[in-house]
């Protein structure tokens, strides 16, 4: 008897640890989630395409150390003098943090599709999440911050 009660609590015990430890683990991370349309402010142009709205779509999850996994999906809407143009951004992330302002910036590499029949690129992309809206960073550029107009942006 005294070996089955030994058993149990030795197998209690670490039971209880990984519980414990996964629920440390959940704790150092962020997850950054979130769906909606948005607007971009007047003249804003991207590769001569000038953006009106966009639609996003975000799973993320922040590690503490640095890391991250996810993604990140994009439609910018706009046009040229040629008529509509929707340009398509699918990123992977790898890297990001929660800010001190609540705020959570992340990013990776991206496929960028101009929507005007050539090839998509790759590029590297930043996103900086609030509840208010996400600011872009393709490659060098950066575009003003897409204000939320439906949908929403959990960080927590």
């Amino acid at each position: 008897m005294k070996r089955l009660t030994t058993a149990f609590v030795l197998a209690l015990f670490i039971a209880t640890t990984a519980a414990a430890s996964r629920v440390l683990i959940a704790a150092s991370e962020t997850s950054v989630t979130g769906a909606g349309t948005a607007a971009f402010p007047s003249g804003t142009v991207f590769n001569g395409v000038t953006l009106t709205t966009s639609q996003f779509g975000k799973g993320v999850v922040l590690n503490s150390d640095g890391s991250a996994s996810g993604d990140f999906y994009n439609v910018l809407d706009g046009g040229t003098a040629l008529g509509a143009q929707t340009i398509t951004v699918t990123g992977r992330v790898s890297y990001g943090s929660l800010n001190a302002d609540g705020s959570a910036t992340f990013g990776g590499n991206s496929s960028v599709d101009m929507g005007d029949g050539s090839r998509p690129t790759s590029v590297p992309f930043t996103v900086t999440a609030t509840s208010m809206g996400i600011t872009l960073v393709l490659g060098a550029t950066t575009l003003p911050t897409q204000t939320l107009t439906s949908g929403g942006v959990d960080i927590r």
